[in-house]
């Protein structure tokens, strides 16, 4: 056997090896289409308020947004995705995590997945999160065309919510992106658009 043809064969299964273990990609989930009673059901978040130097300061962190000529069910899937990618959840089921267990064993990928978190955890904390999320969110949306406005914190709190070691109940969570998705699809906001 020539050099060349075992070069060609190593390469191959090379290859080989690499397209076993590479992970299947599937398409987003579809948009989900909501009646129009269920959407004038969605309680519409009070945005008014009184705008001052200390709320301005804050809009870094208490913003929501809207993009004109958007439908709910558009606007719901687009936070929903954002929501999704800025959060770490694996939103399109992209994994196959069979192969990963197969290679490594269950036990060894949950040790390494909580000394993992315990780490990140211990260096970034709580807050690191909470801003890291922030920022995916913020450029996520601003992808899709969205526009951010500021709000104040109180007013924010009633239809956002923050993780930091913990995670918001999936109920909860839902509850929350609907209300997000009747204001980035309802009037456009009065007030001046913030960078993304």
């Amino acid at each position: 056997m020539s050099i060349r043809m075992m070069a060609c064969g190593v390469a191959l299964s090379i290859a080989i090896s690499t397209c076993a273990n590479a992970q299947a990609f599937k398409v987003a989930p579809p948009v989900e289409h909501f009646a129009a009673e269920q959407t004038a059901a969605i309680e519409y978040p009070e945005l008014q308020f009184e705008q001052t130097e200390s709320t301005a300061d804050n809009f870094e962190k208490y913003f929501y947004f809207h993009r004109d000529d958007t439908s709910f069910d558009i606007a719901f899937h687009d936070l929903k995705e954002c929501d999704a990618l800025a959060s770490g959840i694996n939103f399109y089921n992209y994994a196959d995590t069979g192969a990963a267990m197969a290679q490594y064993g269950v036990l060894a990928g949950g040790i390494g997945g909580a000394i993992g978190n315990l780490m990140a955890d211990a260096i970034f904390g709580s807050a690191e999160r909470r801003k890291v999320r922030r920022i995916n969110m913020r450029r996520c949306m601003a992808f899709k065309g969205y526009d951010r406005y500021g709000l104040e914190k109180d007013l924010w709190q009633a239809f956002h919510f923050e993780e930091g070691f913990g995670s918001v109940d999936d109920d909860k969570r839902r509850e929350y992106l609907l209300k997000q998705a009747k204001v980035a699809s309802g009037t456009k906001p009065e007030q001046e658009v913030l960078q993304p």
